[in-house]
């Protein structure tokens, strides 16, 4: 499966979503089941009618949605019952006019994207229609202050590498975006977002439900002026042709000393899957953080790299707390009191069920993994039987800091810890965010992505077979971290997040 950075399959970014139970339905899961399932191949489809095709998928999410998802069961969330309506009478509206595949693919990626969630999203299998596009000679990308500027630039787009994007036809750099992307994949307010799809603000991929655009005004070193826009066809391999989405170089579990004694920690993922080549790498670090936990303590700083880590499992994060604060820092500086939801549906407790069936086949998981699952089970099963449309999971008496006895020695390191992250962190990263900040560490690079509180993913397949939706089952009441709200980043890195020599040679600048 590729990511949207490979624009050849399922479109949503690949990103896991973070179980603090321990249950581990990641986002990233569901996406890899997506892609190869059954296979699809749209260019031997036969002939359909697309029509036919968004009403009855767009009513199958509008039930799953109304049925399953815990924003209908959530006080604070007022407006999502009204979403969900409104959002399905604008598609079965497309539906009276959808010929196409694109017509299809589009109006369900618009449905989902309104909620604001990057855990609800809708993928097809195989291709989608954004391979193809048309493009006016230039390459935006966004500015980290909601403004766009020209990255790559034909001489026929008469539009200089460095511009900035004032306007187009009258609306400003921001709402350009939220209008043309933002509508498809949502949350156009975050960084993140803007970040990872910026360059797809100046393309026109044929989403037939965005504006077209066709006068801008650029700012460039010679003043301000209007360009009237000239699209052209971009081609086979567009993408990699102009290296839209560079992908970034392959990073390593591993666990290293620098020159000055600082400890560098990549963690470019939590993968959830412990027996998963990731799963061993981790084990591993864990492993060494533990068997030289004294020297990390007396390091000039630690740095948890986090690049590129779009979730997992939020239990590697609270391991490395163990190993390296002590398993009192969890007494010391306990989870604010937060409350649990379930969506108390047959369609969330049979995927509770399959999960825990495939996962418990081969006899690897874990005891506290396999006690969540039963418990999540039975607490399901319990709330059906009794009528109730939820499962209330109240916080522990101790406010989340654990069980007392036992070894609960803390251990202060004397050097900085850092956490090191970018756009990508989403789910059980935020989680290792949350959790080593509230221990004492400072977040440097940039800011982070964000969640809503809508947890724990499965996926809806629809009935066209063209595709699946993902949907969340939970979500929290009184997490410390707001809805969609980003960690940002005590010092910013401006520099190429890619490049590891400078960001080393910055961090030790942190420490003068």
């Amino acid at each position: 499966m590729e990511s949207c950075r490979g624009r050849h399959r399922t479109v949503e970014p690949a990103q896991e979503c973070c179980d603090r139970e321990g249950g581990g339905l990641g986002f990233l899961s569901f996406w890899l089941s997506l892609s190869a399932a059954a296979g699809l191949a749209l260019a031997q489809e036969p002939a359909r009618d697309w029509g036919e095709a968004l009403r009855t998928d767009a009513a199958a999410a509008h039930s799953a949605i109304a049925g399953s998802h815990p924003g209908m069961v959530n006080p604070d969330d007022p407006d999502f019952a009204w979403i969900n309506e409104t959002q399905y009478a604008l598609a079965l509206e497309r539906a009276e006019e959808a010929d196409s595949f694109a017509d299809y693919f589009y109006a369900m990626q618009h449905y989902v994207a309104a909620f604001n969630d990057g855990h609800l999203g809708y993928g097809v299998f195989g291709s989608t229609p954004d391979n193809e596009v048309k493009w006016p000679g230039f390459i935006v990308q966004d500015d980290g202050d909601r403004g766009l500027v020209v990255t790559l630039a034909e001489d026929w787009s008469g539009v200089p590498v460095g511009a900035r994007i004032v306007a187009c036809d009258g609306r400003d750099a921001f709402q350009v975006g939220d209008d043309r992307i933002g509508a498809r994949f949502g949350r156009w307010e975050l960084a993140s977002q803007r970040a990872m799809f910026g360059p797809m603000v100046m393309l026109d991929t044929g989403d037939p439900y965005v504006r077209p655009i066709g006068r801008c005004v650029v700012e460039t070193a010679a003043g301000s002026r209007s360009v009237e826009l000239d699209w052209r066809e971009g081609g086979p391999g567009f993408y990699g042709r102009y290296n839209v989405f560079p992908a970034p170089g392959r990073r390593l579990i591993v666990m290293r000393r620098l020159e000055d004694g600082t400890y560098w920690i990549s963690l470019p993922t939590f993968n959830g899957n412990p027996e998963s080549d990731d799963g061993q790498a981790l084990r591993t670090v864990l492993s060494e953080i533990g068997g030289q936990a004294d020297a990390l303590r007396l390091a000039p700083a630690i740095v948890f790299d986090l690049r590129g880590n779009g979730g997992g499992s939020s239990a590697w994060s609270a391991e490395i707390a163990r190993g390296l604060w002590g398993e009192g820092a969890f007494q010391r500086v306990p989870e604010p009191p937060m409350t649990v939801v379930w969506r108390a549906s047959l369609g969330n407790l049979q995927s509770l069920r399959n999960a825990f069936r495939e996962r418990d086949a081969n006899g690897n998981l874990s005891i506290d993994t396999r006690a969540w699952y039963l418990r999540s089970i039975a607490g399901l099963e319990a709330a059906i039987a009794n009528g109730d449309d939820r499962w209330v999971i109240a916080p522990s008496p101790d406010g989340g800091a654990g069980a007392d006895g036992g070894d609960l020695s803390y251990y202060s390191p004397r050097g900085n810890v850092f956490v090191l992250t970018d756009e990508s962190c989403m789910s059980a990263c935020l989680d290792a965010v949350d959790l080593w900040t509230r221990l004492g560490a400072t977040p440097v690079g940039r800011e982070t992505g964000a969640d809503t509180v809508y947890m724990e993913i499965r996926s809806v397949r629809m009935p066209s077979g063209l595709g699946s939706m993902s949907l969340p089952m939970k979500f929290y009441i009184g997490r410390e971290r707001g809805h969609n709200e980003p960690v940002k980043p005590a010092h910013r890195f401006d520099g190429d997040m890619n490049n590891t020599a400078a960001l080393e040679a910055w961090i030790r600048s942190l420490l003068d």
